[in-house]
């Protein structure tokens, strides 16, 4: 950026010539692009914004010479107020924002404006903390999806994102430039890079093509060393954000909240004081997605709501019934099967404290005659898939559950109604068809594939409007595999608008046990299997 002479001295402010360019100087942490052309709209036309966000600065040009006096008029009538602090605003000695090349030189060939495209370079101030491949995308596939990501190091750490599109790439520069990672560090400036595509040659810690799940993998996947980007990713409203120093907690700074440009939505300084990740939680805060906010950091180490599932039957298990099980102990957000571990999936929960009772559970449990093994995940979060491989069944290899009703923890009262056992051979059943009979009952799982029930408890109507009971199996490892394929299993129902959706999960008694008065009992007999299995269209997620 030129200039005519420095300003190194608040005495000298005053006698500035007026430029088309505006100095704005003392901004509080984590004030970003948005912050900052919302304030300054109002006065004019906005040609450019370049981010000091290290120094607390901005150069603001503006199209024409009467916006910024306007801006610099008004404001020293009144003071400017951003977040609870002020501000200084004051013409700049530059006439023109120049942009820079990603090499530092200035860009000569376009003097008219910036230069937009679809590939970003974020570069990271006071980057104590690891910046990886998982962190950079977390942060930016919020406000646009994101295709590729080179991370490298020069005087600064530095990050090339390329998005979908230019609007994807606009839209994450405006809302993450000047943004702190993490607490009191990790600042970010973000600007528009040269290249308009990047070229990915590994999937690892520091490059990732999102596009090409074939690429050569490192095999501990990405993730932060020690927990780090998930400290404020799972931070929650005004709650303390712990820093992590050789695995030891130390006291972190308290968050405030103002009402600045709240009604945007978007992560600025209307959760001033908070770091980028934690505004991230809050915006996938319980009440509104359905996921809770987990814990920190369990023992020192990351708290993942990820989990590895071992030992699937891929010719009869797919998402939805891997699904089927899982949403049992906690909400479940995505389900990923590895291509190039036959018989292993991914699966994303909504918080740690589901892992751990899916773990405790679920774990060792008999399914088509393997024992399931699952374990706690070293990757944070499961990516989307854009083009998932299809398994035996033709159903795609991945899913995304995160609006699906079919979730049971999605709020207290649902939650609340949950009643979570370990699995056992007898299911509870409910949301059956009024009426609906044992035999009926009993078809359902022939019909998907299950072995038959040897025995089925009707419990009496409470109302008219639907029916429940318990149904038990011979082995435990049948009624795992019934609950996997039958539940969620819509049932037609020719007296009313919609079918309903049958809902399984286990008991912790047998079917004597467990009968209230009133109940009728039925012994199956003479109930076949069919030869095949139904598709994917029975059940309803």
């Amino acid at each position: 950026m030129s200039s005519t002479r420095k300003r190194n001295r608040p005495e000298d402010w005053g006698d500035l010539e007026p430029s088309p360019v505006i100095h704005i100087s003392e901004l509080p942490e984590h004030t970003l692009e948005i912050d900052l052309l919302r304030i300054f709209e109002q006065y004019g036309p906005i040609r450019d914004l370049a981010m000091m966000p290290h120094r607390g600065q901005a150069l603001l040009e503006y199209s024409d010479l009467s916006s910024a006096e306007n801006a610099v008029h008004r404001c020293s009538e009144n003071q400017m107020i951003l977040a609870n602090h002020r501000i200084r605003v004051n013409y700049s000695t530059s006439k023109r924002i120049v942009q820079r090349q990603s090499g530092g030189e200035p860009n000569r060939d376009y003097p008219d404006g910036p230069i937009e495209s679809r590939v970003l370079l974020l570069t990271i101030y006071n980057a104590q903390y690891p910046i990886t491949v998982d962190v950079v995308h977390q942060i930016t596939s919020r406000h646009g999806r994101v295709l590729r990501i080179v991370i490298f190091q020069k005087t600064h750490v530095q990050a090339m994102v390329e998005f979908k599109s230019t609007d994807d790439a606009r839209n994450v520069k405006r809302n993450l430039n000047g943004a702190d990672i993490y607490s009191g560090c990790c600042t970010l400036k973000v600007e528009f890079a040269r290249p308009t595509r990047l070229t990915v040659l590994k999937n690892d810690q520091e490059t990732w093509d999102f596009e090409n799940s074939l690429l050569p993998t490192d095999a501990g996947r990405i993730r932060t060393s020690d927990g780090r980007a998930n400290v404020s990713l799972l931070g929650r409203f005004g709650r303390n954000l712990e820093r992590l120093d050789n695995g030891r907690p130390q006291n972190g700074e308290g968050h405030s909240f103002d009402a600045y440009s709240r009604q945007s939505g978007s992560l600025s300084l209307s959760a001033h004081g908070a770091t980028l990740f934690d505004q991230l939680a809050l915006s996938v805060h319980p009440s509104l997605a359905g996921i809770s906010a987990p814990d920190v950091t369990v023992h020192g180490r990351p708290a993942t709501s990820v989990i590895m599932v071992y030992n699937l039957d891929v010719n009869q298990m797919n998402c939805d019934r891997l699904f089927n099980l899982l949403c049992l102990y906690g909400n479940v957000v995505r389900i990923k099967y590895l291509r190039t571990k036959e018989g292993s999936a991914m699966a994303q929960l909504g918080d740690t404290i589901s892992v751990d009772r899916t773990i405790r559970n679920l774990s060792g449990a008999p399914l088509l005659d393997n024992k399931l093994l699952i374990r706690s995940s070293k990757q944070l979060v499961i990516v989307d898939v854009p083009k998932p491989f299809e398994l035996p069944d033709g159903t795609p290899s991945f899913k995304d559950y995160t609006g699906s009703r079919e979730n049971r923890y999605i709020n207290p009262e649902k939650a609340s109604k949950n009643r979570i056992y370990p699995p056992s051979n007898t299911l509870h059943y409910w949301n059956c068809p009024p009426n609906f009979s044992s035999t009926d009952l009993c078809q359902v799982f022939v019909d998907v594939g299950a072995e038959p029930p040897t025995r089925v408890a009707e419990f009496p109507s409470a109302s008219e409007r639907s029916s429940s009971g318990l149904v038990e199996w011979a082995n435990t490892a049948d009624a795992v595999a019934a609950l996997a394929f039958a539940n969620h299993y819509s049932i037609p129902y020719p007296k009313g608008r919609f079918p309903f959706i049958l809902k399984l999960s286990f008991s912790n008694a047998p079917v004597q046990e467990r009968l209230p008065p009133g109940s009728r009992r039925s012994t199956i007999h003479n109930l076949k299997k069919p030869s095949n299995t139904p598709s994917e269209s029975s059940f309803r997620q």
